[in-house]
């Protein structure tokens, strides 16, 4: 059955209607195609029995997708219809009504299921922007936390990365710029930066390269031996041999290795920077151009470290003590006094002053740890002397006590607060220290009243004319000549060097003596005292107190 001719003019005059209202997608002859399948159902349903409205629902919902849903539309589509559609339909005049409810109903529920798809749609978009965002800033962030700014370069924590991913054995060779703070101070900010940067162009290679520290560069590479980082190394003081041009000026560079080789498997990558830097300051200590890393000497490092922090807190819980060696007239075998020597009592230990004097002397606490062994010294001297022993209490005086302004007057105050008299203290001076522009400490320790020995004669640069200036009561002669006396020829500079002594007016000491025949040699000789494990080892003082009886 044929389509009624005046429904193609229904479906163009709809279509009109809509594009009146809002813009029509597509090619327009495919728009009225579409408008006219619509109006066929619309009447088709009408006509239908029994009669459905839902048929509405479902052409408002194709008017949607059509995208024809501009808010006017259904307005104007249910007044067209409402108005036409009757000329169309025979049957029941309600079922035209009804029908343009149901598809007011359709229109405007898929309007809003559009809607919330559209939002839904927008949503899903937004999420997955801001997670490409997200993402995107992270892999900044990551990058930024990973390299140093201003080279580019991987920095510490990249390495320390790079070092956990490795295998087999690696050589670290970590590179630090020489005087760099002065350097920096003369270049400024922004030419210290470019001069950071021009190293790190120069050292770029086949190998791992990091920014660890303003003045600091790292390179691993993969290794058979300690040569192959060495050879590293090598090739980077080459690279940076020639001058840096800088504002027209050529800056010379001069850099100093630290270098650590080993498996990488089971490392931690922290230890390996720490141990470079540790490699960096003996070379720079050393004044060579690289230290390759030595666990040993590392761990004694690391002791020595313990024991510098631990001085402090010895000191005050009264840990370090006096132990003291017996000093003995050769002639007579008298015991006519006592070297003070410094003794620490560690738990489970007790160290001599090779192990911690230098370690005062740096730290500073060699003051406050001198004046402290001083004043027990002083009052176990005076227990002696109260005992009926009137011995000569010789206490060791380091270069850095020496050059003390007040030492004078602390070491006066010891004496009268303790009891003991001034000759009855020796301090004992390094030839050096004796030499070092001392002569007025000397002069003013000499005053007080005290004798003042000269300690380890013979190992320094003084001579016996320089003695003869010096405020200096007695000479203790080297262990070093003692050892090789028995030689002719060190017998007579022995000789020679005790008779000059004795003509300046000071006494002399043989250190180190552990033989009876450098005994009967330095009797022979004219020495005064002498003092070695020959006559008796260090002791406390309740030892010595027994034995002197």
């Amino acid at each position: 059955m044929g389509h009624p001719p005046d429904l193609s003019v229904l479906a163009r005059e709809w279509l009109r209607g809509v594009t009146r209202f809002g813009f029509v997608p597509g090619v327009r002859a495919r728009a009225r195609t579409a408008l006219h399948e619509l109006l066929e159902e619309i009447v088709a349903a009408l006509r239908a029995e029994p009669f459905d409205p839902a048929v509405g629902r479902r052409i408002g919902a194709e008017l949607v997708d059509l995208r024809m849903s501009a808010p006017p539309v259904i307005g104007m589509t249910v007044r067209l219809l409402a108005e036409r559609l009757p000329a169309f339909v025979d049957t029941d005049p309600q079922r035209v009504p009804a029908l343009l409810e149901a598809l007011v109903t359709g229109f405007v529920t898929a309007q809003r299921d559009a809607a919330v798809h559209a939002a839904e749609q927008m949503n899903r978009s937004e999420k997955i922007h801001w997670r490409q965002v997200q993402t995107d800033l992270q892999r900044r962030l990551q990058d930024a936390l990973l390299h140093d700014p201003a080279t580019g370069l991987p920095n510490e924590q990249h390495l320390r990365q790079h070092l956990a991913g490795r295998s087999g054995r690696v050589g670290l060779c970590l590179l630090g710029i020489d005087r760099y703070p002065e350097l920096a101070d003369t270049l400024g900010h922004d030419n210290a930066a470019k001069l950071r940067t021009a190293i790190a162009h120069r050292l770029a290679g086949d190998h791992f390269l990091a920014h660890v520290g303003d003045d600091q560069f790292a390179l691993v590479v993969t290794t058979i031996g300690a040569d192959d980082v060495i050879k590293l190394a090598d090739q980077c003081r080459r690279a940076l041999q020639s001058p840096f041009p800088l504002d027209g000026h050529a800056l010379r560079v001069d850099v100093t290795a630290g270098l650590v080789e080993e498996r990488a498997a089971g490392v931690n990558p922290d230890h390996w920077l720490r141990d470079a830097r540790l490699a960096l300051g003996w070379a720079r200590q050393e004044r060579r151009d690289h230290a390759v890393f030595e666990p040993g000497r590392a761990e004694a490092d690391r002791r020595r470290h313990r024991l510098a922090a631990a001085l402090p807190s010895a000191l005050e819980n009264g840990e370090f003590l006096a132990h003291y060696q017996p000093l003995y007239r050769i002639a007579d075998r008298a015991i006519v006094g006592v070297e003070a020597l410094a003794r620490w009592q560690r738990p489970g230990s007790l160290l001599g002053p090779p192990d911690f004097i230098t370690l005062a002397e740096h730290t500073g606490m060699i003051r406050p740890l001198g004046r402290y062994l001083l004043e027990q010294a002083c009052h176990q001297g005076v227990a002696w002397r109260e005992a009926g022993h009137d011995l000569l209490i010789s206490v060791n005086l380091s270069p850095l006590q020496l050059g003390e302004p007040g030492l004078a007057a602390d070491i006066a105050d010891v004496l009268h607060r303790v009891g003991l008299p001034a000759a009855n203290l020796q301090l004992e001076i390094t030839e050096s220290a004796a030499l070092d522009q001392r002569h007025a400490t000397l002069r003013q320790l000499a005053g007080l009243g005290v004798r003042l020995a000269l300690d380890d004669f013979g190992t320094g640069f003084s001579s016996l004319a320089v003695l003869s200036r010096l405020p200096v009561t007695s000479v203790k002669l080297a262990a070093e000549f003692i050892t090789d006396a028995g030689a002719p020829a060190v017998t007579e500079v022995l000789r020679h060097t005790i008779g000059l002594c004795h003509a300046l007016g000071a006494t002399v000491t043989a250190e180190g003596i552990e033989t009876a025949d450098q005994e009967l040699l330095l009797r022979e000789l004219g020495c005064d005292h002498g003092q070695g494990f020959h006559f008796g080892r260090p002791v406390p003082a309740a030892v010595l107190t027994e034995r002197l009886g």
